[in-house]
C-alpha cells in the first residue's frame, strides 16, 4: 500500500519536469536567428535612387549642395558616388570654378539617378575705373565737372558717373563737381564699387582782376510778419532795385513768434540794438530815414564809384549741400577788416500785416511774397577776421541748406560783405544766387 502511494507520487513529479522543460507551441527552442523570420536577409532592396540639389541657379562662385535618397527615402548620400558633367566630385557639394551648365547625376551599389541640369551664371565684375574731367585746367572760382567710367569683366565700358564717389585732395566731394578755391595743382579720383580710378590733375591758375573795384550797397531791414508798417519799407526796396543792381537788401525777420526768425536774424537784431519796427539800415553805418520811399536816393548813392576792395562769388548746390567760394581782391593792405557771408531766400510765402497804403492797403496781405530772407550765418554776423593784404584771397564754405530752415533750396542766393574791424560799417558787397558765378567787378 505504502509503495503504490510513491509510485504515484514520483509519476507526478516526472510529468511536472517535463511540462517545465518544453518549449510552446511552434517556438523554436533556440537562442539563435536561424532560419526563422526574422530581419537579415529578409529586407527588400531599393530600387531606384533621386538626386536633387539645394540650387539650380546661381552666380559664380556659389555651391551647390547634393542629396542621394532611394525609394524608400533612405538617405544615402554618404554612400553614394556623384559625377558633374562625367567626373566624379569628392563629397555632395560643388564650388564651380566657371560659368555654365552642369550635368550632374549620382551611383549608388547598381543604381543610377536621375539626371540634374545646374547653371552657374558669369558675375560681372569692375575691372577698373577711369575718371576724367571736363577742363585739365581752370582759373580759381571756376567749377570743375568729373566723370566716372567704368571697365566691366565682359570689355564693355559703362559711365557710372552718379554712382562713384568723388575726391579732390583726400577731400571727398558731394556729387561731381568742384569749386576750385586755390592756385595750384589739385589731384582728383573717383571710386565705384571699392575700386579706385586714376588719379588726374588739374592745374589752377589765379583769377585776373580789376585796379579797382565796383562800389555795392547794402540795406539790412528788421521785419515781420506780424508787422503793419513793414510794408513800407518791403516797398521801399522795391523801388531802390528798379533803379540799381548794385544795392542788395537783407530781411532779417524777427520778434513776436515770427515764422522766419533764427539764429541768424536774433543775433544780427541784438548787434544793432534793434527794438523798434520797422527799422532798415543802409550799409550798416546808417538808418534808412523815414519814409523810406521818398528817400531811395540815400541807398542808390551808397553803390556809385569805385573802391579798393572787391568780392567775387562761386556756389555749387548738390542736394541740401551748398558749398561756396568767396574771393576777395584788395588794392592795398585794409588791415582788420572782416567778412560777412549771409544765405539768403527768395519767394517764402507768408500773409503780412498792412497798416500801409502800399500794396493796395491790404490787411493783410495774403500769400505776400517775401524775398531776400535772411536764413543762415556762415560767418559771425559781424564778420569774421580775413586776410586783407593787397591781393587775392579765396574761403570755402559749406552749408546743409535742410538744416537751417530754407523752403526751398533752389530759391536762395548768397551774399558777402567786407566790413571794417567794428563790422558795423559795410566797406563793399557781392550777391549772387545758388549755382551762379559772380566775377570782380
Amino acid at each position: 500500500m505504502k509503495t503504490t502511494k510513491f509510485y504515484k507520487f514520483i509519476t507526478f513529479f516526472a510529468l511536472l519536469l517535463i511540462m517545465s522543460c518544453s518549449s510552446p507551441e511552434g517556438e523554436p527552442t533556440g537562442s539563435g536567428t536561424g532560419s526563422g523570420s526574422g530581419s537579415g536577409s529578409g529586407e527588400t532592396p531599393p530600387t531606384s535612387i533621386t538626386l536633387t540639389s539645394d540650387k539650380n541657379n546661381f552666380d559664380s562662385g556659389g555651391t551647390a549642395n547634393f542629396t542621394v535618397k532611394t525609394n524608400q527615402n533612405t538617405n544615402v548620400t554618404s554612400q553614394a558616388a556623384i559625377k558633374v558633367n562625367g567626373a566624379a566630385i569628392t563629397g555632395s557639394t560643388y564650388t564651380p570654378s566657371t560659368h555654365g551648365v552642369f550635368k550632374v547625376s549620382a551611383t549608388f551599389s547598381s543604381l543610377t539617378s536621375n539626371e540634374l541640369t545646374i547653371t552657374v551664371n558669369e558675375v560681372i565684375t569692375v575691372t577698373s575705373v577711369a575718371i576724367t574731367a571736363d577742363v585739365s585746367s581752370a582759373k580759381t572760382g571756376d567749377i570743375i565737372t568729373f566723370s566716372s567710367e567704368v571697365t566691366l569683366s565682359d570689355g564693355s565700358k559703362v559711365d557710372k558717373t552718379s554712382d562713384s564717389e568723388f575726391s579732390v585732395d583726400g577731400t571727398v566731394l558731394t556729387g561731381n563737381k568742384y569749386i576750385a578755391d586755390k592756385v595750384g595743382d589739385v589731384k582728383a579720383k573717383s571710386v565705384y564699387n571699392n575700386v579706385t580710378s586714376n588719379e588726374i590733375i588739374i592745374s589752377i591758375s589765379e583769377v585776373s582782376t580789376p585796379t579797382t573795384y565796383t562800389k555795392k550797397a547794402v540795406i539790412e531791414d528788421y521785419t515781420g510778419t506780424w508787422c503793419g508798417w513793414c510794408p513800407r519799407v518791403s516797398y521801399a526796396i522795391g523801388l531802390v532795385e528798379a533803379q540799381t543792381d548794385k544795392v542788395f537788401a537783407i530781411a532779417a525777420h524777427v520778434a513776436n513768434s515770427e515764422p522766419m526768425e533764427n539764429d541768424a536774424s536774433k543775433a544780427l537784431r541784438s548787434a544793432f540794438g534793434v527794438s523798434s519796427f520797422p527799422t532798415a539800415y543802409v550799409n550798416r553805418a546808417s538808418e534808412w530815414s523815414y519814409p523810406e520811399p521818398s528817400n531811395v536816393d540815400q541807398a542808390v548813392n551808397q553803390a556809385k564809384g569805385n573802391t579798393n576792395a572787391g568780392l567775387a562769388i562761386s556756389s555749387l548746390l548738390s542736394g541740401t549741400t551748398l558749398d561756396i567760394v568767396i574771393s576777395t581782391g584788395f588794392t592795398q593792405n585794409l588791415a582788420g577788416t572782416k567778412l560777412v557771408v549771409f544765405i539768403l531766400e527768395d519767394k517764402v510765402i507768408y500773409n503780412q500785416s498792412n497798416y500801409t497804403s502800399y500794396y493796395a492797403g491790404a490787411d493783410p496781405i495774403v500769400g505776400f511774397e517775401h524775398n531776400h530772407v535772411l536764413r543762415y550765418a556762415t560767418t559771425d554776423v559781424l564778420g569774421d577776421p580775413t586776410s586783407a593784404t593787397t591781393g587775392i584771397h579765396h574761403k570755402s564754405f559749406s552749408t546743409n541748406l535742410g538744416l537751417v530752415g530754407i523752403a526751398n533750396v533752389n530759391n536762395t542766393a548768397v551774399i558777402a560783405m567786407l566790413v571794417d574791424a567794428s563790422g558795423k560799417v559795410v566797406l563793399n558787397a557781392q550777391y549772387a544766387k545758388v549755382n551762379i558765378r559772380k566775377d570782380f567787378d
